[in-house]
């Protein structure tokens, strides 16, 4: 009997040794979720001597919408991005860029029967980001004037076993990447209305 127990106490020993990396494996933390940063284009200089920004985006402080608890919000970094991109280049002619939405939203995909068949068990949480604005062109060389609405979105998920730390990083990330589409389809568009006559775009 001493043997047998003996033999069976090894194999329990040996189950337990054999066991241990998919136990370990199980309990460590996961990776970091991969944000891959897609890159805004240079400077664009166009034929305005002023650029004006109005930011007339209202932010909803309810529920699902979460772009006012951040500093710069949404609609900050939109106008920062104008700012910094669009640079005036003539003598003449004025550009007014409206920022009319700048949401970013944090639903719930389990208490969204429309999103739980989108998604995976594994995804809690959905961020949305939405951009609007509207630029309005105007220079005095034969009253020229021009406008376009441009709009941009992203989104991206956060899944259960995700640390805050990882989630803020996604939430910053889809903020920054709604801007970069943001970029491509201001310069899709502006380039596209100025391939008739030369302008507004800068040669």
């Amino acid at each position: 009997m001493k043997h047998i127990a003996k033999g069976i106490n090894r194999r329990i020993i040996m189950g337990i040794f054999l066991l241990s990396p998919v136990l370990l494996a199980s309990c460590q933390t996961p990776e970091p979720p991969v944000l891959v940063a897609t890159p805004l284009g240079n400077n664009l200089p166009l034929q305005v001597a002023s650029i004006d920004f109005f930011n007339d985006h209202n932010p909803q402080a309810v529920k699902p919408y979460i772009d006012h608890l951040y500093y710069p919000g949404l609609s900050d970094m939109l106008v920062n991005w104008g700012s910094e991109t669009l640079i005036p280049a003539d003598a003449n002619g004025n550009l007014l860029m409206t920022v009319s939405r700048a949401d970013l939203r944090e639903l719930d995909i389990a208490s969204n029967d429309d999103l739980k068949s989108l998604f995976t068990n594994e995804q809690r949480k959905l961020i949305v980001a939405d951009l609007e604005a509207v630029f309005s062109f105007t220079h005095p060389v034969n009253n020229r004037t021009a406008s376009i609405v441009v709009k941009a979105s992203y989104q991206n998920t956060i899944a259960d076993y995700t640390t805050p730390a990882d989630s803020e990083r996604i939430r910053q990330f889809v903020m920054s990447e709604a801007i970069a589409r943001f970029d491509a389809e201001f310069r899709k568009q502006v380039l596209d209305i100025s391939s008739g006559n030369g302008w507004p775009v800068a040669r």
